[in-house]
């Protein structure tokens, strides 16, 4: 059996593209919904056009955005890994060895690793090989990416650069070159489905930013804010907010200053399809999350990666520029905006395909 653990809405959006291959081809498989992002996982799945959740952790469905709440959430799933094995076995892997697929470096990555391997399944790591090279930067992502990799069965690496991190760490033997992250099969079938509906109807700049390392930083929201305002004297800029984002910007009291310049559109998080509609329409995106970088570099958009830091290497050189919070990295950006382009790829790639023909001895 396949069992597929997802939590998060990045999770979802790029494991869907698994989900639809393995339904295509007829092939069972266990789909495990953790919750961390639960109140998104009903509208991806319509988006999507996959299938229920076969094991849904949490009903209530509301997303665990506190540092206190995913606390409590971890510790509940601990409790469950050290002292009920054959409930687990049952209840979430429903009696059925096999492999399971894991995916990226959040809380979910840990918890699905640790649920699988006190089950005695073997486990597939998808998006294997990222390094930042600091283990503190981004915490505790890096941290988790490297139990990980350390622990898993099978080492799905995205690139070449995340198959030789590999290598370089000794796990050559456990990993397999997909040639793509999967997120391109989800950027492809996004972008056929994009909605429109939240466009301006002027050129606009797109920004969202929601890092534990961002927004728990006053000097790195100040950044954003100057940047925000800096990006406004030219065009419109669309704020979406993720909610602890706006938290955060209302606890420094930054939100008036961003609510009030007039060519700022604040909007709250978006349905994943009038997201895309928005990224495919902006001239550029200003962002710190990682696989909008990847959405970036897969569809030739301009972006600004706000990190000191990123463990992505799609588009950098190319069309992204990390500019580590430095203001003649982010002044350099506006002023070479119109040359950052990506090379063209000469054949397109399924990674999603190349992944699955690999899952085959476990169906």
């Amino acid at each position: 059996m396949i069992h597929i653990f997802i939590g998060t809405k990045a999770q979802f959006i790029k494991m869907a593209p698994i989900v639809q291959e393995l339904s295509r081809r007829g092939i069972d498989f266990n789909f495990i919904d953790a919750g961390q992002h639960a109140a998104l996982t009903g509208d991806l799945i319509r988006q999507f056009g996959v299938r229920e959740p076969d094991v849904v952790f949490r009903r209530d469905r509301s997303n665990i955005n506190t540092l206190s709440e995913a606390l409590a959430w971890l510790a509940k799933h601990f409790y469950h890994i050290l002292f009920k094995p054959h409930w687990i076995f049952e209840r979430i892997f429903r009696n059925q060895k096999g492999i399971c697929l894991i995916h990226g470096d959040t809380i979910t990555t840990l918890v699905s690793l640790f649920y699988a391997k006190r089950c005695g399944i073997a486990v597939a790591h998808v998006e294997a090989g990222l390094r930042s090279f600091d283990v503190f930067d981004p915490f505790p992502e890096e941290i988790i990416r490297r139990i990980a990799m350390f622990a898993s069965d099978v080492l799905f690496a995205p690139t070449d650069v995340a198959s030789r991190n590999l290598d370089k760490m000794g796990y050559r033997e456990k990993t397999i070159n997909v040639g793509a992250n999967t997120g391109l099969d989800a950027v492809l079938y996004a972008a056929k489905q994009a909605r429109n509906e939240q466009r301006p109807s002027e050129p606009y700049a797109l920004m969202t930013i929601h890092r534990v390392e961002t927004l728990y930083s006053r000097s790195r929201l100040a950044k954003v804010v100057e940047i925000i305002q800096r990006s406004a004297r030219d065009q419109k800029v669309v704020f979406v907010l993720h909610q602890p984002t706006r938290k955060q910007l209302e606890r420094f009291g930054f939100l008036p200053m961003i609510s009030g310049c007039k060519n700022v559109i604040l909007l709250p998080l978006l349905p994943y399809l009038e997201f895309m509609g928005l990224l495919t329409g902006a001239e550029y995106v200003m962002t710190d999350g990682g696989s909008i970088q990847e959405e970036c570099y897969y569809l030739n958009k301009p972006c600004m990666v706000l990190r000191s830091r990123t463990e992505r290497m799609e588009g950098l050189g190319e069309n992204a520029c990390l500019v580590e919070f430095e203001n003649a990295q982010i002044e350099k950006f506006f002023e070479t905006l119109q040359l950052l382009k990506r090379r063209d790829d000469s054949k397109p790639i399924r990674p999603s395909s190349t992944l699955v023909d690999h899952l085959l001895p476990w169906a």
